[in-house]
């Protein structure tokens, strides 16, 4: 207590930035207590969640906003997000190969364990043993610092049969008997390639019955999917939690045939090396591409309307967008700092105003066919070469609207041959299979080139 007077008496004053630049030297003392105590200054408030949600079965009364760990590179940003009201925290054994996790664990000495709810995932293989599943989760405990987890997630399963994985259910039944585990939960991005939809899934898990939570991909223009599994989640009252937030569009560049971009020349250098003619490989390009001119065109009477919107901007109109709905429990915001914890908390328990409403609605219409639905598969029959479309885009979402991009690259450099250097000599029917209109091989090739060093 000597110690907190001393500080006290000497006024020191932490903003934000200077609570993480010194945290390492500071949180070290146990008597210290997490930021808003630190900040004397009471003028400087911090924001504060303004909404609370029963999160289904599980009755704990959830933050509308809530903390994804995959971003996260500091402890003292989950303390700040806690001591704003945030109070469910989600996290993977595969987040930064752990990290996350003991990022989490060095946050919970100075948060009451109590208060907040926690959640890691598993991936889990076809063979793996219940016993291998509770060696890797006990590892989890480890690192997280805590005797048990609040729900363990089996994550992204990729098809009805997963979800009836023997071994994991009997881990989960043997870890809850040990106090170890108290809900079970199921994530999910869709399919890799062809397969059952992430609503197929989802709803799947929801009926199942032994899913007390699930994590899905829900934003304003991918609701068509999404709230089929919000609507199974309401009617068999299981915990909804949202992440992928805000759409990820790759903007495809023009075509000057006498200017082409570096991305566009390996393109056709690609093309070429195959024994096509540079005429025709040209040709192949201008045809790929004749959409984002249209698109652009199409862009111009909005972006006059509304100005130029910051990506932050959309952001803080997708979540408000998300959260509007009561039967969506809570957001999962991959924060990576003390600012975007700033932006986004007080959006909590606000709503869309008309014209918001109307700005995500005329957006969704003009760039309709540049986002590539998260979970999504309907061009992926149409694939010869059996490459995972959504997949792909998703990895490209990581990279460029998450800036995670070494995660991004590893996650693509591990498809091996299923990658998108297929498509830049196919005729792409995968086109005509889109129901948005989205220019497939063209996005394809913007992400082959982002996610691939050479």
């Amino acid at each position: 207590m000597a110690q907190q007077k001393n500080y006290s008496e000497e006024k020191i004053k932490l903003s934000r930035r200077n609570f993480v630049k010194f945290g390492g030297a500071m949180v070290v003392a146990s008597a210290l207590r997490p930021p808003t105590w630190l900040r004397q200054d009471q003028s400087d408030e911090i924001p504060m969640v303004k909404n609370y949600r029963i999160l289904g079965r599980t009755g704990f009364q959830v933050s509308d906003i809530s903390i994804g760990t995959t971003r996260v590179r500091e402890a003292e940003v989950i303390r700040y997000a806690f001591d704003c009201g945030v109070n469910y925290v989600d996290t993977a054994e595969g987040y930064g190969n752990g990290r996350a996790e003991e990022l989490i664990g060095e946050a919970l000495k100075h948060i009451d364990r109590k208060k907040i709810f926690i959640t890691t995932k598993l991936g889990i293989s076809e063979d793996e043993t219940n016993d291998s599943i509770k060696q890797r989760f006990y590892k989890c405990l480890d690192r997280l610092k805590s005797d048990y987890a609040d729900a363990l997630y089996m994550h992204g399963s990729r098809s009805i049969k997963m979800l009836n994985h023997a071994g994991f259910h009997t881990a989960i039944k043997e870890l809850k008997a040990e106090g170890k585990v108290k809900y079970c939960g199921v994530s999910n991005h869709g399919p890799r390639g062809d397969g059952e939809s992430m609503a197929q899934i989802l709803c799947a898990a929801a009926e199942d019955g032994r899913f007390d939570l699930m994590l899905i991909v829900y934003n304003f223009m991918n609701k068509d999917e999404s709230e089929k599994i919000v609507a199974a989640c309401k009617k068999y009252n299981v915990g909804a939690t949202a992440m992928k937030t805000s759409p990820g569009m790759l903007m495809v560049e023009s075509f000057d045939p006498d200017n082409l971009s570096q991305q566009q020349q390996e393109y056709i250098d690609r093309i070429m090396s195959r024994g096509t003619a540079k005429e025709r490989a040209l040709e192949r390009l201008k045809n790929r591409l004749q959409s984002q001119q249209e698109s652009y065109e199409k862009s111009r009477p909005f972006v006059e309307k509304y100005g130029v919107k910051t990506m932050d901007e959309l952001q803080n109109k997708s979540i408000q967008w998300v959260i509007s709905n009561p039967d969506m429990h809570t957001a999962c915001i991959s924060f990576r700092s003390f600012d975007m914890i700033d932006r986004i908390v007080p959006l909590s328990g606000t709503k869309l105003s008309t014209a918001d409403q109307q700005f995500l609605e005329e957006f969704k219409y003009v760039f309709n066919n540049q986002y590539c639905r998260h979970g999504c598969n309907q061009c992926a029959n149409q694939c010869p070469y059996g490459v995972p479309v959504s997949t792909i885009m998703r990895y490209a979402y990581y990279y460029q609207l998450q800036n995670n991009e070494k995660l991004a690259m590893s996650k693509y450099y591990h498809l091996k041959q299923q990658n998108a250097v297929h498509c830049f000599g196919c005729e792409a029917p995968c086109t005509t299979a889109c129901p948005y209109g989205v220019n497939v091989p063209a996005q394809l090739a913007t992400a082959h080139s982002m996610l691939t060093l050479v």
